[in-house]
Parts: structure tokens; sequence; C-alpha cells
């Protein structure tokens, strides 16, 4: 009875197991093992070396094997294309038999958090570091004399005022998507006219798109007129379409910004389009990825934080939306996403 509650234990566990004699010959192997070394043959009685090529793996239940002092190891592994396991063999010796139990897990997940996590300490200290060594050598050069100059003093304190409102603006979209993310900003859905929330925030782009000589179009058909109302949280899709159309204008040097809207069977669909520099295709796919960007340099000097995307994607999916990009570099850029019409 218990040999058959372990077998069934071991065949359900999400851990791969494996037990070697001291031939190298396997003697048992679980599903999840076959699963991750791609082996769907019954591998009792088969050598181990036929079913693994891994040579570290390899060596170290060699090791293992031959070892006098029966020690156990623990390695990392690659599996099945980007898998990443570590593995635990275990020397064993009962009954005149002696072998090797392998342990597998997958971590996979874990280590693609954990590199997630490096990536985004890396990225904050590096977006922090630029504007607070401004702001202190600017400091210090006042210190050292510099308030003398009142031309000098107004032009320092300019760009200390301007680093510092770039450091309250990455600090403020950190929090925003930190609280997006671990679902601790309620969206408080109601009826909305998406007409009237992509009016208002066009009029708030007017100046800035006349100093560059960009023409806002709205679609104004009328399909357009006769949009349904969707259910949404007013304040968060206005920071949506107000990312998109800020973008849109600060990579767009002539032409045209056309917002339109179009309904898809259950779906309504918003298109932000422009006429800019475009985005490669080699980027297209991490867009909306945390600090990504497609020109660093140029983005920080026209004062984005690399977090309005990521932003923006998590709201739409808040909303049960969907949010993706066409580009061509050079050619223009089309951002679109989805709301559900109920």
């Amino acid at each position: 009875m218990k040999e058959q509650l372990l077998e069934v234990v071991v065949k359900e566990m999400q851990q791969g197991v494996v037990i070697i004699n001291d031939k190298g010959l396997i003697l048992y192997a679980n599903p999840f093992f076959q699963e991750t070394f791609a082996v769907n043959l019954p591998l009792e009685g088969i050598n181990f070396t036929e079913v693994v090529e891994d040579a570290v793996l390899l060596n170290t239940v060699e090791t293992v094997l031959s070892s006098e002092a029966r020690q156990s190891k623990e390695i990392t592994i690659k599996g099945k294309g980007n898998q990443i396991l570590e593995a635990r063999l275990i020397p064993f010796s009962q009954n005149g038999l002696n072998g090797v139990i392998g342990f597998f897990h997958d971590v996979t997940e874990e280590k693609r958090v954990e590199a997630i996590k490096r990536d985004f300490v890396a990225n904050v200290s590096h977006e922090l570091r630029t504007p607070l060594a401004s702001i202190k050598g600017y400091a210090e050069t006042l210190l050292d004399g510099g308030l003398e100059d009142k031309g000098v003093l107004k032009n320092f304190l300019t760009i200390i005022d301007r680093h510092a409102n770039r450091m309250t603006a990455l600090i403020e979209d950190l929090l925003t998507l930190s609280m997006l993310e671990s679902h601790q900003i309620p969206m408080k859905f109601e009826p909305l006219d998406i007409r009237v929330l992509i009016t208002n925030v066009i009029q708030g782009f007017e100046k800035q798109a006349k100093d560059k000589g960009i023409e806002l179009i709205i679609e104004s058909g009328e399909t357009y007129r006769e949009l349904p109302k969707v259910m949404g949280d007013r304040v968060r899709l206005e920071q949506v379409i107000v990312n998109l159309i800020d973008n849109a204008i600060k990579y767009t040097n002539k032409g045209a910004v056309r917002i339109s809207v179009r309904i898809l069977d259950n779906l309504m669909q918003v298109d932000v389009t422009d006429t800019g520099i475009g985005i490669p295709e080699k980027d297209l796919l991490r867009i909306f990825e945390r600090f990504y960007r497609v020109d660093k340099g140029r983005s920080r000097e026209l004062g984005g934080t690399g977090l309005g995307l990521a932003i923006v994607k998590h709201i739409i999916h808040g909303h049960s939306g969907k949010i993706w990009v066409n580009s061509n570099s050079g050619g223009g850029t089309t951002f679109s996403f989805t709301l559900p019409i109920n």
C-alpha cells in the first residue's frame, strides 16, 4: 500500500525524478522528468547517457557514482528550449544496490523574475544617478561662489529645478506602476463617452502640436458620432490617451497625429497614429517593458521616464482590453488598444 501511494505521489510531482544504478542504467523516471528531457519512451533499462546530452549533468552523475565520500551534488543546467533546471543528485546504497537519485526542479520563472528585479534596480539606480549628479554638481558650484552672479544663479537653479522635476516624475511613475502591478489601485468603472474623453485630451495638446507644426486630427465620421459608451475608469483611461498622444507628438517632427475609434464586434478600438520617426522592428516586442527606450538619449531629453507605456499596458489590461503597436522605422507609428463594450 505504501509503495503504491509513493508511486502515485512521485508520478504527480511537478519535479523530475530519476533513479540511476551504478552501471548508469535508468531504473525509474517519473513523467515530469520525461517531459523535461522530451522523452516519450519508457526509460527503464536505458543508459542515462542516451537520454541526456548535457555534459555537466553527465559528469556530475559520474562523479557522484564514483565518489567514495558519497556526497550529494547540486548543479544548474538547461533543459529543453530556454528552460533552467536546478538538479540535486543524491547517492544511495540499499540491499547491495548502489546508484544515484536525481531531482530536477524547474526554476525558469524564478530566474526570470530575479533577472527582472536586477534589471529594475539597475535601471532605477541609473535613472536617478544622472539627475542627482547634476543637482549635486550645480549646487556645489553655487556654494563655491556662483551665488554672486545672478545670471549664473538663475540658470543653475533652473537646471536644478528641471532635474528635480524629472526625479519627481520618475518616482511618481514608479509608485503608479507598482500599485497597478499589485492591484492596489482600484478601478472606478463608470459609463464613459470616449469622444468626450479624447476631445478633452486633444485640447490640452493643441499648443504643443501647433508649435511643432503638427496637425491633430480626430476621426469625425458618422460612426464616431454614434459610438456607444464603455465602462471604464475615467482618470486611468485619460492617462492612457494622454501618454499615447504625448508620445506621438514628441516623436513626430512634422505631419499629423490622428486619433480614430471604431467598433469591431463587441470591442471598441482606439488608434493613435503619427507620421513620426517610427520604431525599428527589433524594438517592437519590448516597447511596453519598464525603462525600455528605443532612443535612450532622445527619450531623456524629451522628459520621458521610460515607464509610461508600461503603465498604459497595465491600465488597459485592467480594463480587460489589449494594446499593441505597429510601426516601421521612419514610417510612422500606430498604437492601438481595445475596450470591451458591455
